[in-house]
């Protein structure tokens, strides 16, 4: 990525409209929720309030122990936020969802995908193992509306301590955590997961390249999803995870997975 650094409000802003002048405007700003002449979350509505400059997504640098309320910080015009001091999955989680396609509008959503608007109960629990906060909400939302019950772990070694007292049919593995990352927790579930049934393991990650699938694969996975996850690509995962679980074996990475349980 190019970047640009300002250090108050008003550079940020001079910057700012003028790369959108130059017909070479930021799509992406992160700010600081303190800075020395106003505030965050002002400086972003001030960039919202500005046609030249309002595509700009937001992501929100916020000070350790400070509290963000969900609705401030939509209001405000951010799409994201991180706690300082940022580790680098934390921010690679951030930038991947600002930088994702716009969210398809409520008519098209509802052409597009009528046998998802009206959620039916379903049956089996999913476990979330996701560090980022934000992903965790996001993930709830769209399993509720697809009918799901589910936990979330907040890292690897959450998702196998939570194994060990319940049964999961499903699992969202986030493949860059800290700590025990995605892949490392998978092989894990793969040696030993409690004398419970082997879940069917969906990894999520930002990373979209060649012989990632491969990798997922190698882990012990049983598909894969890209961040951020659409609606509809997550819907496909989840029916063919619990298709796959009446039929033990013969999966694969591009039908019901990967990986023999």
């Amino acid at each position: 990525m190019r970047n640009g650094i300002a250090t108050t409000e008003a550079e940020a802003l001079s910057r700012l409209r003028r790369a959108a002048k130059e017909g070479d405007p930021y799509p992406l700003g992160i700010i600081d929720q303190q800075l020395p002449d106003m505030d965050g979350m002002a400086l972003a509505r001030e960039i919202k309030a500005d046609p030249t400059i309002s595509d700009t997504r937001l992501i929100l640098l916020a000070s350790f122990g400070k509290r963000v309320s969900s609705e401030e910080l939509h209001a405000s015009g951010f799409t994201d936020f991180c706690f300082k001091p940022v580790r680098q999955s934390a921010l690679f989680d951030c930038l991947a969802n600002a930088m994702g396609e716009a969210p398809v509008p409520q008519s098209t959503a509802e052409e597009r995908e009528p046998s998802l608007l009206i959620p039916q109960r379903r049956k089996g629990r999913v476990l979330i193992a996701e560090d980022n906060p934000v992903n965790q909400l996001v993930a709830l939302g769209q399993l509720k509306r697809l009918g799901y019950t589910a936990d979330t772990a907040a890292n690897g070694q959450a998702a196998l301590d939570a194994l060990e007292h319940t049964h999961y049919e499903i699992i969202l593995m986030d493949c860059q955590m800290p700590g025990i990352d995605g892949y490392e927790t998978t092989r894990r579930i793969r040696a030993f997961n409690g004398g419970f049934p082997q879940p069917y393991i969906i990894a999520m990650t930002a990373h979209a390249m060649t012989g990632d699938s491969e990798k997922c694969l190698a882990a012990g996975m049983n598909d894969y999803v890209s961040k951020p996850v659409v609606l509809g690509a997550l819907a496909a995962a989840l029916a063919r995870g619990t298709e796959a679980k009446k039929t033990p074996f013969g999966n694969d990475m591009n039908g019901a997975g990967a990986g023999d349980y």
